[in-house]
């Protein structure tokens, strides 16, 4: 016999949908930054304050993370690192959220692929003329400048540029669509809040003071003694 579902605070539903919509409408207004900002680097204009902090103080750590986490590997791959860390590490968030069947956390990861996506599109599309500022400083440090120099790429460094461009921003409109859809989905129909009928039967431990107060133990009385047979007779009586 299946357990019954037990009703549910309408708090328990309204509050983590409320959260849910908040958090992708700030992805809304983060990709809308990020599609302006993240099409041609343009000198001399800042990045608004939330794309800023995201992205430098977050996604460029990983970045250059991953250029130490392919340091090993040889020269190409260390340089080419830092773009692939930046969009895979997000890639395994995603795959480990949909192993987990988790309907939030698996559209906000693919978020954040799409919107790395179109970050190494800025990167990839200011390789020829290299304006976008670097962290070390220097423009001959400019990762896809090396790549598509060498392999003989950096006439069509636009082109890749605009594939991971328009591929990351469907993959990010994807993504906050397909999260609003599964929170909405997840309130309408929640997933049942169940007791087993084994723990709904258990009868509570009950408690008192007198319980409690610990009384030394009365002594044993004696055992009655059974009376000697050669009390009760009557010999010499008669």
């Amino acid at each position: 016999m299946k357990p019954a579902p037990q009703p549910r605070d309408p708090l328990e539903r309204y509050v983590p949908l409320g959260l849910k919509l908040a958090v992708y409408l700030l992805l809304v207004v983060y990709l809308f930054q990020a599609a302006e900002a993240f099409y041609e680097y343009i000198p001399g204009q800042p990045w608004p304050f939330l794309l800023r902090a995201i992205r430098n103080g977050i996604f460029l750590f990983i970045h250059e993370g991953g250029h130490a986490l392919f340091f090993l590997f040889g020269r190409t791959l260390t340089i080419l690192g830092g773009s692939f860390w930046q969009v895979v590490f997000p890639l395994l968030s995603f795959i480990i959220a949909v192993r987990k069947s988790s309907h939030f956390v698996a559209p906000f990861a693919l978020f954040w692929v799409g919107t790395n996506m179109m970050d190494v599109s800025l990167y990839m599309r200011d390789a020829p003329v290299r304006r976008l500022p670097l962290l070390g400083g220097h423009k001959a440090g400019h990762d896809w400048w090396n790549l598509f120099r060498e392999w003989g790429m950096l006439d069509s460094a636009g082109t890749w540029a605009d594939v991971f461009y328009f591929g990351g921003l469907a993959i990010a409109i994807g993504a906050i669509g397909w999260g609003i859809y599964l929170s909405v989905e997840r309130f309408f129909n929640p997933l049942p809040f169940r007791i087993n009928d084994e723990d709904a039967h258990v009868p509570r431990p009950s408690f008192s003071v007198r319980q409690a107060v610990q009384h030394p133990p009365e002594p044993a009385k004696p055992a009655p003694q059974k009376p000697d047979a050669s009390e009760n007779s009557f010999d010499g009586l008669i």
